[in-house]
């Protein structure tokens, strides 16, 4: 597909609605407060209790997790907009 050629209206509502989600996954960030919490339990993170501990490594994962799909999801949003560069000011 190429930027000059035009898209059929299946397949631009396809890429539009994908390029959407893949944007909110891009720029999600955490609520404040499960950001704070979070925060918190590392700030504690030598007094902890048994179940602090082991929400702070659920956090943790939680993090990593999404941070890793954030990253996918620019690099795929910016691969999109790269073929199809309409995708990069959605109307």
């Amino acid at each position: 597909m190429s930027a000059n050629a035009p898209i059929e209206p299946e397949w631009r509502t396809a890429l539009l609605s994908s390029a959407a989600a893949l944007r909110r996954v891009a720029n999600y960030t955490l609520p404040h407060e499960l950001d704070r919490r979070g925060l918190e339990l590392g700030e504690r993170k030598d007094a902890l209790t048994a179940d602090e501990r082991a929400e702070l490594l659920a956090w943790v994962a939680f993090t990593q997790q999404r941070s890793a799909e954030k990253l996918e999801a620019e690099l795929a949003l910016r691969r999109l907009v790269s073929i199809c560069p309409e995708l990069a000011n959605p109307a």
